[in-house]
């Protein structure tokens, strides 16, 4: 069992490999229990004071105990009352469509980057988990303007790049549109 002290030492180490490579967030995996919330605060403004010197914003996104409530991203970046913390919206990681999009409309407001994620898409590019233009639109109407990180798979190389493809291209389409209004 990792002990609070091991998991500090990993996350700082991280944080190091972060600044080494000039990256400018990093992000704490949280677990699917919820925490002492206390300690998790106590936790995040450690992890942010070491971070801030390295000029490094640590990322709260929606994972772990947080998928199941659509207001745990905004509540937890209330408590860590912090400038150096910052949303990470990822839109495949509400347990639920119930959930999903009021946590986006809560959330990107919050957001310095999105992990804009497709689960499994059709031979047409269909995409029956959720709607990845409502999760744009949600997060475009915010004020969230990027980036728009892609996270998508297949296990077949080519459609995986076809697919990641059709999502380049809706992305530009959708944001040209907005533009556009």
């Amino acid at each position: 069992v990792e002990t609070k002290a091991e998991a500090m030492k990993a996350y700082k180490q991280s944080i190091d490999a972060a600044a080494l490579l000039g990256l400018q967030w990093v992000r704490p995996l949280p677990r699917t229990p919820m925490p002492d919330m206390k300690l998790h605060v106590q936790a995040y403004h450690e992890l942010i004071d070491y971070a801030g010197e390295l000029n490094i914003i640590v990322l709260v996104e929606n994972f772990g105990w947080m998928m199941k409530d659509p207001d745990s991203m905004v509540k937890l970046i209330r408590k860590i009352d912090s400038k150096g913390t910052a949303a990470s919206v990822d839109t495949g990681n509400w347990v639920d469509n119930k959930i999903r999009y009021p946590g986006l409309e809560k959330s990107f407001p919050l957001a310095v980057t999105c992990d804009f994620k497709a689960k499994t898409m059709g031979p047409e590019g269909e995409h029956q988990a959720y709607d990845l233009k409502r999760c744009f639109e949600i997060g475009w109407q915010s004020g969230f303007r990027g980036p728009w990180c892609f996270e998508h798979g297949h296990k077949e190389r080519n459609r995986a790049f076809r697919e990641l493809g059709l999502l380049r291209d809706w992305l530009r389409k959708w944001t040209a549109e907005a533009q556009e209004k």
